[in-house]
């Protein structure tokens, strides 16, 4: 073949051809790679945090800071408030 043949066959240089046991090889190890891919962390990570997906994180905030501003309403309560006599 001359290169104006090669060149209409395989355009823009890709006149390479990849010997079959190179093919066979990279589909052998890809093969491999995808039988070892595992979503097994993945599934563990969602239910470790299972709480926070769900809302119950959310919700065990929204009760501290409901405690919180009880607390602090109690306690503005309790003290003793200064007032100045106006009517002097």
């Amino acid at each position: 073949m001359d290169e104006q043949q090669i060149s209409q066959k395989n355009q823009f240089g890709l006149n390479i051809a990849i010997p079959k046991k190179t093919i066979q090889e990279i589909q052998k190890v890809a093969q491999q790679e995808v039988g070892n891919i595992t979503i097994n962390p993945f599934i563990e990570f969602l239910d470790k945090n299972d709480e926070v997906f769900s809302g119950q994180v959310a919700k065990e905030i929204r009760k501290y800071q409901s405690q919180i501003y009880t607390l602090g309403q109690v306690m503005r309560e309790g003290q003793s408030h200064s007032s100045f006599n106006t009517k002097a």
